[in-house]
């Protein structure tokens, strides 16, 4: 109560200031960035990536292909009218239809119409009430031929979802990537850091007792430049992590210049199957294994389609109209009379060379998509059978890195002892800093290279991500 009693008696400017003090984001130094994880970034990327939201609304659209194929077979009314010249007279007629198709082909009208035809004797309006059927015989007849392009607005949109799902999975393996590359990077300028101020300390040392006389002008000169080459290699990676953060930023769909302070990620433990295993996973949940087998189950079905096209397109056409006359301008329509109609209609094409090129299209497109199977297995076997071998390796470059690293922290130390307490020369302290900058870059790679592969190959078995199982292989299914 006190503190607000004397802010209120505090000058209006002064109480501005201080809130701007005070207030987060502003004056003062920023914020300090909140700690990000592995986990925490993919989820971010997932829902706010860029590339990832054009990839949704290309679903979504497809959806709406799909919603507008199925409204072929929907109920449509709506007025119509025709007004035309003749040598004898006017020809007029209007009326309202309500018509819908079903997948069966089967078209059905009703509606009432007036019309006026200079033929009439008493040349008066007939009103009518009609009812139309059409149904197509042998090429159109039939859900597979009408549902045809709602079949192929489904299949769209089932290889849309596909895409999407491997988009999703590309850019987790793509996140991981640059993620390990900065974690990497900023371990790497901070051992950078500690090596220049150590080639530092030497080069003074050794300026020191060159102008003792104990050593030689040729022995500052080495000190200088491996001092010179730390500080150009600490920039270079400098420079690479500045990139590395940008790159990142994009991936979780920040601004550019936003920083993230990243918490480095365990290494990822994966129970490898053997080889064969690993195969069948993939054969049981990759969606581009999933995607060629429907697009062959399509590719037989419009072959199925183009043989129908040899068939003669002709539809029974139906007709019932209940009719009467209007004698009188003003007067009242009688429908007092009907008629009923049954016929025939066609077009037959007696050569079907266009037919029948088709039909070898559709043939050739089958076989090419049956062959597209057996290659994309092979394909598959090929690329999980190197990411296993190369998780295995970036397992055992590992342990290798870390013996390595031992062995040059201990001799680079030793060597900095030795030339301190005169029993040694620069050459073993500039050879033992670079073998221990080649050693520390190693085991910081080697340690990037087993999370990266890790996470490509759970995406070559395609359990990287959860996909529905409506876009995974159809257990036991090979083709069609």
């Amino acid at each position: 109560m006190w503190r607000i009693q004397r802010a209120a008696g505090l000058p209006l400017l002064a109480l501005l200031f201080w809130g701007l003090a005070t207030c987060p984001g502003r004056g003062g130094e920023p914020a300090p960035a909140a700690p990000l994880e592995l986990d925490g970034a993919i989820r971010l990327a997932l829902a706010r990536n860029r590339q990832l939201a054009l990839g949704d609304l290309s679903v979504r659209r497809r959806e709406v292909d799909v919603a507008g194929a199925r409204d072929a077979f929907s109920l449509s009314v709506g007025p119509f009218g025709n007004v035309a010249a003749a040598s004898d007279g006017t020809i007029s007629q209007y009326g309202l239809r309500a018509s819908r198709t079903t997948t069966w082909g089967t078209e059905i009208g009703i509606g009432p119409e007036v019309d006026r035809y200079p033929s009439y004797i008493d040349k008066a309006w007939r009103s009518a009430v009609v009812v139309d059927v059409r149904q197509p015989l042998f090429r159109r007849f039939g859900p597979a031929y009408n549902r045809e392009p709602l079949n192929d607005a489904g299949d769209r949109l089932t290889a849309e979802r596909r895409r999407f799902e491997d988009q999703r999975a590309g850019l987790i393996v793509d996140l991981v990537t640059v993620f390990e590359r900065v974690v990497r990077l900023e371990k790497q300028v901070e051992a950078d850091r500690r090596v220049v101020d150590r080639l530092a300390a030497t080069r003074e040392l050794t300026r020191l007792r060159e102008r003792q006389g104990r050593v030689s002008g040729v022995d500052t000169l080495r000190a200088e430049q491996q001092h010179d080459d730390g500080v150009t290699r600490l920039e270079a990676d400098g420079e690479s992590l500045y990139q590395a953060r940008r790159d990142l930023a994009d991936l979780l769909g920040s601004a550019p210049e936003t920083e993230f302070r990243l918490v480095p990620p365990p290494l990822p433990e994966i129970e490898t199957p053997d080889t064969g295993a690993a195969v069948r996973m993939a054969l049981s949940n990759r969606l581009d294994y999933a995607q060629v087998i429907d697009d062959c189950r399509a590719a037989a079905r419009k072959s199925r389609l183009a043989r129908r096209g040899l068939q003669p397109d002709v539809s029974l056409v139906t007709r019932y109209e209940q009719f009467g006359d209007d004698r009188t301008l003003g007067g009242s329509t009688t429908i007092d009379d009907s008629r009923w109609s049954v016929g025939v209609a066609g077009d037959v094409d007696l050569v079907q060379a266009r037919e029948h090129t088709a039909v070898k299209a559709a043939v050739l497109d089958l076989d090419a998509a049956q062959q597209t199977i057996g290659l994309r297995r092979q394909t598959i076997a090929r690329d999980v059978q190197q990411a296993v071998s190369a998780y295995r390796r970036s397992r055992t470059d590992l342990t290798n890195a870390g013996r390595s690293f031992s062995v040059g922290e201990a001799r680079v130390e030793l060597a900095h002892r030795l030339f301190e307490a005169g029993r040694g020369d620069s050459f073993g302290v500039a050879d033992a800093e670079q073998g221990f900058v080649v050693a520390e870059i190693n085991l910081l790679n080697a340690r990037a290279d087993v999370s990266v592969t890790g996470y490509r190959l759970l995406r070559e078995m395609g359990i990287l991500v959860e996909s529905p199982d409506a876009l995974k292989p159809r257990p036991g299914v090979d083709e069609p």
